[in-house]
This record gives C-alpha cells, sequence and structure tokens, in this order.
C-alpha cells in the first residue's frame, strides 16, 4: 500500500507502508434460493444488529484484522486462521477506510456461538452478545437506497431469538452492505 505524507510542505510518497486500518467481515452460508448472514448484536450497546469488526492490532494487514475480528467476536468459534484462508485473495470493500471482508462459513445454530466458552480471558470474545442467521432478503431491501445512519432499519422479529436488546440493523453495518450492493461485491450475487 502507498502513502503520501505531507511534510512542512512537501509531500512524500512512502511506498509499502503497513498502515493499521479497522476491517470486517460478514459470515453468510447458503442454502437453497436464500444466503443467510451470521449477525450479532453488540453486548451493552443500542447500536443493533451487524457483522463483525474492528480495529487493528499492530503490524496487521486488512485481511489479518478481518479475521481475527470474526473469530473474536464470534465467541472464538470460528478460527481466524480459516477465516484467514477463506477470504484469501478476496479484495475488500472499502466504505471510507473500512474494509469489509465475505467469508462462507457451514451452518452452525447460533445458540452454539453464542454459548461458545470463548477460548481465553479476554473482554474482546464478549463484545457481542446475541446471534443469529438472518436471510439477505430481509436485509436486501434496505440497501437500495443510501442508509441514513440516525435512521433504525428494523428486523422482523420472527429472525430474531429471545433475550434480544435491540431489533434493528445497525447503520454503519447496513452502510458497508450497501457498499458492497452498490460496487457489485457481494459473493452469491456474482456470477
Amino acid at each position: 500500500m502507498k502513502r503520501i505524507l505531507l511534510c512542512g510542505g512537501m509531500v512524500l510518497l512512502l511506498a509499502n507502508v503497513a498502515i493499521a486500518e479497522p476491517a470486517g467481515m460478514v459470515m453468510y452460508f447458503q442454502s437453497g434460493d436464500e444466503v443467510y448472514l451470521l449477525l450479532a448484536e453488540h453486548a451493552g450497546s443500542e447500536r443493533g444488529w451487524g457483522g463483525f469488526g474492528g480495529g487493528a492490532r499492530e503490524g496487521e494487514t486488512i485481511a489479518e484484522t478481518a479475521a481475527h475480528k470474526g473469530s473474536e467476536e464470534s465467541r472464538g468459534y470460528f478460527i481466524a486462521a480459516d477465516l484467514l484462508h477463506k477470504i484469501k485473495g478476496q479484495a475488500p470493500v472499502m466504505d471510507g477506510d473500512f474494509a469489509s471482508y465475505f467469508a462462507e462459513v457451514a451452518f452452525v445454530p447460533a445458540p452454539r456461538i453464542m454459548n461458545h466458552p470463548p477460548p481465553e480471558a479476554n473482554d474482546a470474545y464478549l463484545e457481542r452478545s446475541t446471534f443469529a442467521w438472518i436471510p439477505y432478503s430481509a436485509v436486501a431491501d434496505f440497501l437500495q437506497k443510501d442508509i441514513d445512519r440516525k435512521k433504525k432499519y428494523m428486523i422482523d422479529p420472527a429472525f430474531l431469538p429471545a433475550g434480544s436488546n435491540t431489533g434493528y440493523f445497525w447503520p454503519i453495518w447496513l452502510s458497508n452492505m450497501r457498499k458492497a450492493v452498490t460496487s457489485q461485491s457481494l459473493p452469491w450475487q456474482q456470477h
């Protein structure tokens, strides 16, 4: 990655500089004509439901960040190395400085993920509270126009587990998904 640095009125071009950028991933599986997205609520927050992601660790590539956040925020159920392998060679969808990847995974019941014991005593594994497989068709209509980040985009309660605190998608996550739609980057829609 090349970066431009302004220094005292001079422009310096820095080649191959690793910049720690936030990244995440959407895990999904396909069944028949439907795609199901693994989404989770943010614990102790009113953000709503979304995919997984966040800040980088020092020295990580954006793909490594997406994989480690997918692993952490699934309570360690999905292994970072496996997720990294699934997204190998995939170009991320960039929404500002946030990079989104898509990883097809095998179906596992959401309660199994939600109740998976974290592999270590680290709060990062408890950032999400409840999990659900939500059909892409329940999201798709919202993605047909720009996302208002102050609006609540409601989820059909039939898709949400008991104990959910919020009933809406996190608008920032929807904005990331909208970018994937407009750039024609959803893997299940590519032919």
